[in-house]
Order: C-alpha cells, then structure tokens, then sequence
C-alpha cells in the first residue's frame, strides 16, 4: 500500500512494545524446541537437588537475653545530703549500666569468643576444641589458629538488638544440633564472665576515687572541726557580741557541710567497693538456647529452583543461538 493510500485510511497502528515483542520471541523459541528446553529445565532442577542434598547440613541455635539491672543505691536522706549524693551519681566513675549495645558488641570480640574457641565441645563422640573442629589445628602457630577459628567463629554468629525492649536476639550456626546448642550456651557464660570482670573492673577504679575524694573529705572535716573548737575556746563570751556569733554560725555551717561530704563519699566508697565483689549475673536469659529440630541451612528448594532457573537460562541461550547459526530445525508456524 502507498503513503497516500495510508493517509487515506487513517492512521497508522502503533508497534507493539519492546517486552512483548521479546516474549513472544521467548515463546516461539520454546514451542520450536521444547524437548529441549523441558530437558535442560528437569536437568537443572535434579541438578540443583542434588548439590542442595550433597552440601552438609548447618543447624542454628538461637537465644535472647538482655542486661541485669544493678540494685538500687541506698537510700541519701534529705537536704545537703541528697543534693551531694546527686551531684556525685552524676560523675562518670563506672559508667552506666550494660546497654543491649554494649552486650551486643561485647558479644563477638575477641575475649568472649576466644574463650569459646578455647572450650570443649561434643564432636564425633569426643570432645574437642573449635580449632580441631574447623580444621584450623594444623595452621602453624597458636596466634595463628586463634585468629582463624575466631574468624570463622565470628562469621557463624548473628545478633540483632531490638532498640525498643532492649533484648538481644542472637544465633549461632554448626555443624550438628548438639555442637550448635553447646556453642550457644558456652558464648552465653563466655558474655557473662567478660561482663562480669569488666564491671568489677569499673567498680575498682570507681573505689579507688571516691577513697582518695573520702581521705580528702576527713582531713577537711577535722581541718573545720579543729577551726569551730579553736574559735570557742578562744571567744567564751559569745552573747556580748553579734559578730562572734555570726562567726560562730558559719564555722558550725562549715563543719555541717564537710561532715555530710565526708558521709556522703563513705558512702559511694562501699558502694563501689560492693560493686567490685559483685558477682551475680550481669545478663538476664529471656529465650534459652534450646536443640534446633532442622536445619538452617542448605535451602533445598530454594537450590531447586535455582537449578530450574539456570536449566531454563541455559535453554535460552542455546536455542536463540540456533536460527542465527544457521542450524537446528526450522521453527515450526
């Protein structure tokens, strides 16, 4: 038809998109070769199956937990007392208390999981250490095989902190149940421990301030007391006189406040030193680690399915290959 019999017609039909012209392509591609792309499909998916059946299990064992919070501090009382006692909780002598961060990284340093690489675990009917277990005993030197069952220690590991509620959620993947579960309840005494220290710690270096702020505060104390006593045995006429009684008031107010600083630091002193010789949990378990009933890992279906995906790539790239060779039947209309 010519360019004015178009014109004359109307106007002239759009081309069909791009996609459709490609799948359509696709289409007449499979219904001209479908023996082959149905057994290159079934090929990759037995194919996918299999290497998924082959590959060695892995079983994750999980576990929550989130920090202790340490006991309340005793009681200031009232007044001057109360006021110094606050301005002193506000000093940063230990630090707060465990955030789920902190345990969260704390989780996966080299201290905690050194102490688990270290310990024994059920494997092949004896116990043995995660160094012989991840075939790393024979690498040379300690350092060297401590750091590489670290490592694959660490890439085992998973932890995740919910901001909200403050629990930490963690896992950890091995080869059998009874490794998984082992390894998660030693890296939950291994937190535990490492915590523990690094709190007693803090609660050392906290009592070795306030008892150096405490000795200050007694000598100023009796410097004050030492002051009010000298002032009353040299001015035994007091009521003759209105400045000596003023006088006398602000050394009875110096002696007031040294002495309730001096209580005040005694007091943070056995604290600390209370905090140093704490040794309860510093972790409370909300969700134990328990046996994992399957495993976590290979994903067979997912493996088939990709081998199904790859069978039918395979098939696609062969088959749209032919027509432009010139081989291969002729594609049936």
């Amino acid at each position: 038809m010519t360019g004015e019999g178009l014109r004359a017609g109307g106007a002239v039909a759009a081309a069909p998109p791009a996609w459709y012209v490609m799948w359509v392509e696709l289409l007449r591609l499979a219904r001209a070769y479908w023996r082959e792309v149905l057994t290159l499909a079934v090929t990759g998916a037995v194919v996918g199956a299999v290497t998924a059946l082959l590959l060695p299990s892995r079983y994750r064992a999980k576990a929550a937990f989130q920090a202790e919070n340490p006991p309340n501090q005793m009681p200031l009382g009232s007044g001057i007392a109360s006021l110094l006692g606050s301005q002193l909780a506000a000093l940063p002598l230990g630090g707060s208390q465990s955030s789920p961060q902190l345990l969260a990284d704390l989780l996966t340093t080299d201290a905690v999981l050194r102490h688990v690489v270290n310990a024994a675990f059920p494997w092949q009917g004896q116990s043995q250490t995660l160094e012989t277990i991840y075939g790393v005993a024979s690498k040379g030197r300690p350092e060297l095989r401590d750091y590489l069952a670290i490592r694959k220690l660490r890439q085992a590991l998973s932890v995740d902190v919910d901001v909200r509620t403050g629990i930490v959620h963690f896992g950890v993947e091995a080869y059998t149940p009874e490794l998984a579960l082992a390894i998660a309840e030693t890296t939950l005494a291994a937190l535990n421990e490492a915590n523990l220290a690094l709190r007693q710690r803090r609660g050392s270096t906290e009592r070795a301030f306030t008892a150096q702020r405490s000795a200050d505060a007694r000598r100023l104390l009796a410097a004050a007391e030492s002051t009010l006593a000298l002032f009353n045995q040299t001015n035994r006429n007091l009521q003759s006189s209105a400045t000596l009684q003023l006088e006398q008031a602000r050394l009875r107010r110096n002696v007031d406040m040294a002495q309730q600083l001096f209580l005040q630091l005694q007091l943070q002193e056995e604290q600390a030193a209370l905090q140093e010789l704490r040794n309860t949990p510093t972790i409370s378990v909300i969700d134990p680690p328990v046996l994992p009933a399957r495993h976590s890992w290979p994903n067979r279906p997912l493996g088939v399915v990709t081998g199904l995906l790859i069978g039918l790539l395979v098939a696609y790239l062969r088959v749209s290959a032919r027509p432009a060779a010139g081989g291969g039947p002729a594609p049936r209309t």
